[in-house]
């Protein structure tokens, strides 16, 4: 009976993509495919995040043919819930631990005096970042938990562990959430169709990993919380009308980033601010308009003639090794 339970389509899906996920590790010459296959929904610089996917979603696929008939698991009263209990706890979760990402954002600039919409950079070990826009809070929680536990990973894989030093341990709560993910997410899957099951457990997915590298306005967290709110919204019979409320949902928080990136911007100049830096610090190549001294911090203005991706690049390499943090200002309005 279990040997059937694997050789189901859906377990035989998952075996392959665990498969898939082993060899992107081992051999490099899958990288850039990997990347090119999972960059529409998961939007990665590195294989890191295809790893994590392949993975998680073969895991689930797999699981998921083991729980389907389990009489403990129906008479038990934690676990015999309709599949729509589970997931509306799921999106409860996801959104607020999105939530809670954006909070700790916002500390981390409080604490350091520093202004909300700008791109926090560190860079010891390595060059990290994070902003409200795309935040990396608890991406350094699990580079802090692979530094601590000694294992390696390939320099080509982000782990955001520079930035961890300047987040409160409270985010340490990601390694709760997502276990709790994951098993409320084999719960949810309950008495859905195949393809209902494929469709929501890749919504699993990306939301877990849009809360890990990204949080709430990154694409894997909007794809994956959409399709968590759509599949729970759907009734049968099927109608257009069960996707207005969800549809409504992921327009407003799209509306919501597009208004903090312009909101947050300054077309006017941007603004690089060094922590720990005292004295004139060089910005070689720009036209430096103001450099000043606020606590323990060196605020320096510069002309904004360069795009902002150009003016982050150049700064991003112009200091990385030789100052711990810095923050930058953005200027969407450079791309028009």
């Amino acid at each position: 009976m279990k040997f059937n339970r694997l050789t189901n389509p859906l377990s035989i899906i998952g075996i392959i993509m665990i498969i898939i996920s082993i060899l992107i590790i081992f051999v490099h010459s899958l990288d850039n495919l990997a990347l090119q296959v999972t960059y529409a929904f998961l939007m990665g610089s590195s294989e890191g995040k295809a790893i994590i996917f392949f993975f998680l979603m073969g895991s689930l696929l797999i699981l998921s043919q083991f729980i389907k008939d389990s009489k403990r698991l129906e008479n038990s009263k934690y676990t015999s819930k309709p599949g729509n209990y589970y997931l509306k706890l799921i999106i409860i979760l996801v959104f607020c631990t999105f939530i809670l990402g954006q909070i700790f954002e916002i500390w981390i600039r409080v604490k350091l005096g520093v202004p909300i919409f700008t791109t926090f950079v560190s860079t010891s070990p390595s060059l990290s970042t994070s902003s409200i826009i795309h935040s990396h809070v608890f991406k350094s929680m699990l580079g802090l938990l692979i530094s601590d536990s000694g294992l390696h990973i390939p320099s080509n894989i982000h782990t955001g562990l520079s930035i961890a030093q300047y987040i409160p341990k409270y985010a340490m709560i990601i390694f709760a959430v997502l276990p709790t993910v994951y098993i409320l997410g084999l719960l949810s899957l309950g008495k859905r169709s195949d393809l209902q099951k494929i469709i929501l457990i890749f919504g699993i997915c990306t939301a877990m990993i849009g809360m890990v590298d990204g949080g709430l306005f990154s694409t894997p967290a909007l794809l994956g919380f959409a399709i968590l709110i759509g599949s729970y919204s759907i009734k049968k019979p099927f109608s257009i009308k069960n996707l207005i409320k969800p549809s409504t949902v992921i327009i407003i928080i799209l509306v919501i980033r597009v208004l903090i990136g312009l909101a947050g911007s300054n077309p006017e100049y941007y603004e690089v601010t060094v922590l720990g830096g005292h004295g004139e610090i060089p910005l070689q190549g720009f036209n430096v308009t103001n450099e000043q001294i606020v606590g323990n911090a060196t605020i320096i203005t510069v002309s904004s003639k360069l795009d902002e991706m150009t003016f982050f690049n150049q700064v991003f390499k112009e200091y990385n090794g030789k100052y711990p943090a810095f923050f930058v200002s953005w200027n969407i309005y450079s791309y028009l």
